[in-house]
């Protein structure tokens, strides 16, 4: 009997000793259902978040920083679904765009960034993320393709410029990028054959940053848009008017321009086909046998746009009506 205490007394001893060796190794802290070894870090059950926000946060931040950018969304999800209050949300959500971007999921992470600033106006990193957003739709602008569900699209993706562009002239308009982006919306639509919305996004510039270096290049884009948006002298000549009276404050307030003699070259041109549209009015009147009209009209090429070829040809038909009329 005393041989069996003594054996038994030696096992619990082991056994302690044991215990205590295992609890040294442990770390000061583990994490309920969390378990940790050399090969893996730490492993958790599916939807196990970590005890703080913070703890959280670098739990994520250390698979962003080795490159596994899904791992990476999986953890910062858990922290917004968990702690979407804390402030370490605000990061999660940056680092969700920053993980589609380094992916090559362009428009993905714009949507990621643009939630940011939206549901985080006071993040820190307000005109960074304005930036990566700026960078984005020059990516898009240029022609280049988006990934869709995954793959590449077929299309080029310049639509998407002028959803990022506008999004950046809405939430950041006084940011770094908030009238680059306001100009490069314009010129998107340009892309696009979209004329009345680029000469708006022009507009916009040229009332929201009068003081911009970019007003000059905006009513000189005006100009040209208007120019591609007309097609024959018979249609509506509202965008040649329009084109017409920016080229005319371009070379008024910018004559030593590089931009100026393409602006005359181009004024001259909407000037011919403003006296065309005239020219074809009157002689509709002619045809009628309403001669006033006609009349009219023809002297309106000879006042009004006595520069262009179409002159000659006004004179010439008012001095052959002039006698019928009296």
């Amino acid at each position: 009997m005393p041989r069996r205490r003594v054996r038994s007394s030696g096992c619990l001893a082991t056994f302690l000793c044991v215990l205590c060796a295992v609890c040294c190794v442990l770390p000061s802290r583990a994490y309920a259902g969390w378990v940790w070894t050399p090969q893996t870090g730490w492993i958790g059950p599916a939807g196990a978040v970590k005890d703080t926000p913070k703890e959280q946060l670098d739990f994520a931040l250390a698979f962003f920083e080795n490159g596994k950018f899904d791992k990476a969304r999986i953890e910062f999800k858990k922290l917004l679904t968990h702690y979407k209050d804390a402030l370490e949300a605000r990061e999660a959500q940056y680092h969700l765009g920053r993980c589609h971007e380094e992916q090559g999921d362009y428009y993905a992470a714009f949507l990621e960034y643009r939630k940011t600033i939206q549901v985080y106006p006071s993040t820190t990193r307000f005109e960074e993320i304005v930036e990566r957003m700026y960078q984005i739709g020059n990516h898009f602008l240029s022609g280049k393709k988006r990934k869709v569900l995954g793959t590449i699209a077929i299309m080029p993706a310049r639509d998407k410029a002028i959803e990022v562009f506008q999004a950046i002239a809405e939430d950041g308009p006084f940011s770094r990028q908030g009238e680059l982006a306001q100009y490069k919306l314009g010129i998107a639509n340009l892309a696009l054959g979209e004329y009345e919305q680029a000469v708006s996004a022009f507009e916009q510039l040229i009332d929201r940053y009068p003081n911009s270096p970019l007003v000059d290049d905006a009513r000189f884009q005006i100009a040209q848009a208007s120019l591609k948006g007309t097609f024959r002298p018979g249609y509506d000549q509202h965008p040649t008017d329009q084109a017409i009276e920016q080229l005319d404050a371009f070379v008024e307030e910018n004559p030593a321009s590089d931009l100026a003699p393409e602006a005359i070259e181009r004024r001259k041109t909407l000037r011919e086909q403003r006296a065309a549209h005239e020219f074809e009015v009157a002689q509709f009147y002619e045809g009628q046998e309403q001669l006033d009209s006609a009349l009219i009209y023809y002297r309106a090429v000879l006042d009004q746009y006595a520069d262009t070829s179409w002159a000659a040809k006004a004179s010439a038909r008012a001095d052959a009506l002039q006698p019928l009329v009296q």
